[in-house]
């Protein structure tokens, strides 16, 4: 397995078209313009629904009122988002590219090992393997704790297997060790990749030694730096750590069942064929036991979890992936540039292309256009009910709605929207997801498990009005029936009339366009079939043609079956 293993009659040969797709020059050429794929997506790129939910705990730890220690101590690296120009959006840019520069650090990992491991020509293939493996491209550099494990746990990594672990390296592991860990708990999953790692010292004891310190100093670390991260949070009784911890190990490896996400396994496998197959190669290669053991050590990660973990979701592969890619070099190394190796090069570019296609094209002008008219119509921020937080600088309540999220709220039974909708007053609603839109468009009560309960469903429908987009406002629409109707609105304040006909509110003669105060039960008279649309009324000129009629978020890929 070491460098020599490239075999220098194999680079020379037959130099036909397959043969050339692996030259040196090809391979950094393809890596470069993946690169500048990645640097455009940061802007065009659909933003994910937990990316908003991820730049909303920021704000909240900002604003004092995070109430969720676990796996939330990013934040303190991330305060200075909160200052970036150009609402959420503009943030969004700028925390990708960070986590683009995040993903270069771990692509330089990769290469570092690998060249380790297998020589230099391999590692350039590993690194195209990593970066047109599924999903790569998609969602490597999204803004999400994924990237930033990734990045420091192959930093790690690659410090253990390929330097003498001297004292600052030491102190480097441990860092970035204790970093992984604490952004998120699924670094666990690459316990067997440092253990691999041992493995590949094993013959250097002192090293090995110098590893096991570097363990133990970021545990403590990690340790200290999460104890004072608690502390200053009023966790919320069910944002507890033991809780939290405990319902995440529970619904996500103990409940999830065998390969809970096979689809995207399957996915994920088809749009990295070149790279399995070269990784493949790499673990059935000739070598000692230590050899094996290195090379099984740093598949497992991937293996196990797709195996057991139920949010192995696409994103998840760009963070447990990169190991594999090192066992995908040494099958590189042992097929030398050739045809074959040509072949599987050919096939891994040609799946990055139609990936960076798909990525590219999924634009976020809907999701830029939607939070800009958010942001004008309320200057200053406001409470508001959505799916996920996606105004982050607005202050929001309510359960993240999720899967998992929903799953929690129905098995709780308890009705949480009027309390809610009383407690805060929210004159906004945004329905960007699939449970909210049908509460407050199906005219009757819908019963599905991904939807709110019925209690929820009418409590949404008698507060708020459709006004653009995904953009709902406190109001209420009614048709007069001929006799006065007292009328009930949740949310007291003011109110901008829309109607086509005379009617009169509490005895005031109203007309289209004028406003009122409301903080109680009013009595609306006038003749029947009069139309009546009482909505929230802002500073700002409303628009009800401001935002084009869709989704704002383009989902995950799926397989068609």
């Amino acid at each position: 397995m070491p460098p020599e293993a490239v075999h220098p009659g194999q680079l020379g040969g037959e130099q036909g078209l397959l043969t050339r797709l692996a030259a040196p020059g090809v391979l950094r050429s393809a890596i470069l313009v993946a690169a500048a794929v990645l640097v455009a997506l940061t802007w065009t790129r659909n933003v994910n629904w937990d990316e908003f939910f991820f730049l909303s705990q920021v704000h909240e730890n900002l604003a004092g009122t995070l109430n969720r220690p676990l796996q939330t101590v990013f934040v303190h690296a991330f305060g200075w988002l909160a200052h970036v120009p150009g609402h959420e959006m503009g943030q969004m840019v700028a925390a990708r590219l960070v986590m683009t520069l995040l993903f270069a650090g771990t692509v330089l990992s990769i290469h570092r090992i690998s060249r380790q491991l297998a020589g230099r020509q391999a590692a350039d293939v590993a690194v195209i393997a990593f970066l047109t493996s599924g999903f790569a491209l998609a969602h490597g550099t999204s803004f999400r704790a994924d990237p930033i494990a990734a990045a420091l746990l192959m930093g790690a990594l690659a410090l253990m297997m390929t330097t003498r672990m001297s004292a600052w390296q030491i102190v480097a592991v441990a860092l970035l060790s204790a970093g992984g860990l604490l952004v998120t708990v699924k670094a666990v999953f690459y316990l067997p990749a440092f253990l691999a790692a041992i493995a590949w010292r094993w013959g250097d004891r002192g090293a090995v030694l110098r590893i096991l310190l570097a363990g133990v100093i970021g545990l403590a670390v990690a340790v200290g730096l999460y104890a004072w991260h608690a502390a200053g949070i009023e966790a919320a009784p069910e944002n507890q750590t033991s809780a939290t911890a405990g319902r995440a190990l529970s619904r996500t490896l103990l409940d999830a069942g065998l390969v809970p996400r096979v689809r995207e396994v399957m996915l994920w496998g088809l749009l990295s064929l070149g790279a399995v197959v070269l990784a493949l190669l790499g673990l059935i290669a000739p070598g000692s036991r230590r050899d094996r053991l290195v090379r099984l050590g740093l598949v497992l990660p991937l293996l196990l979890s797709v195996l057991f973990y139920r949010n192995a979701f696409p994103y998840f592969f760009a963070f447990i992936t990169p190991p594999m890619m090192v066992v995908a070099a040494i099958g590189a190394s042992r097929l030398g540039r050739g045809p074959a190796l040509g072949a599987l090069v050919a096939l891994m570019l040609v799946s990055g292309a139609g990936q960076a296609g798909k990525a590219l094209s999924e634009g976020a002008g809907l999701q830029r256009a939607t939070l800009a008219e958010v942001h004008r119509l309320f200057p200053e921020p406001v409470p508001y009910i959505d799916h996920n937080a996606m105004v982050a600088s607005f202050p929001r309540e309510g359960f993240f709605m999720s899967t998992w999220g929903i799953e929690r709220y129905r098995d709780g039974g308890q009705p949480v929207m009027a309390a809610q909708i009383a407690r805060l007053a929210p004159p906004l609603l945004l329905a960007n997801r699939w449970a909210l839109h049908q509460a407050l468009t199906s005219e009757e009560v819908q019963h599905h498990p991904m939807l709110l309960l019925p209690e929820d469903q009418d409590a949404l429908r008698a507060t708020y009005v459709h006004y653009s987009g995904v953009i709902w406002l406190a109001g209420r629409e009614l048709v007069l029936g001929g006799q006065p109707e007292t009328v009930v609105l949740p949310i007291p304040g003011r109110y901008r009339v829309e109607t086509d006909g005379p009617l009169e509110i509490d005895g005031a003669e109203m007309r289209d366009g004028m406003t009122l105060e409301i903080d109680g039960p009013i009595t609306v008279s006038g003749p029947a079939g009069t139309r009546l649309r009482l909505v929230w009324s802002t500073d700002a000129p409303q628009d009800r043609n401001a935002l084009p009629q869709g989704g704002v978020y383009a989902g995950f890929w799926q397989l068609p079956f």
